[in-house]
């Protein structure tokens, strides 16, 4: 697998994490009592139990987490030792920024913007370090 590859899917990765986080969000606020509607002509005759049912879904997202999380970390510690075999500073932070940041959803603009270069500056120091990286050859 390329590295490229690699740090890609670890970007995706953490995407992932943030969007069952979300969801654990919408799933636990369901859960809030909502005013009563007097504009609907519908008689419940047989209440399901929308609370456990909401419960159980929350802990199973939560068990999903709990497993990505798990990957993720091994995959990361991976992708900051290859990282860090880069010797230009500005490299490794672009890297470190674009693939490895608590935002999985950072764009190379962003990350320009907080390194204080311009974009087309920040994109040439990516792909500079993506193509030492590709040299270097691990197993992934």
């Amino acid at each position: 697998m390329q590295i490229k590859t690699f740090l890609y899917q670890i970007k995706d990765e953490r995407k992932e994490i943030q969007e069952l986080t979300n969801r654990i969000i919408e799933l636990e606020s369901s859960l809030y009592p909502s005013g009563i509607r007097y504009d609907t002509d519908k008689v419940q005759t047989s209440p399901s139990d929308h609370m456990m049912e909401t419960v159980a879904k929350v802990s199973e997202v939560e068990e999903k987490i709990k497993a990505r999380k798990e990957r993720l970390l091994t995959r990361q510690a991976k992708a900051e030792s290859i990282i860090a075999t880069l010797e230009d500073t500005r490299e490794r932070q672009v890297l470190d920024l674009y693939f490895l940041s608590e935002n999985a959803r950072i764009t190379l603009g962003e990350v320009a913007d907080l390194i204080g270069y311009s974009q087309r500056e920040t994109v040439r120091i990516y792909v500079s370090a993506l193509d030492k990286l590709s040299l270097f050859g691990t197993d992934l």
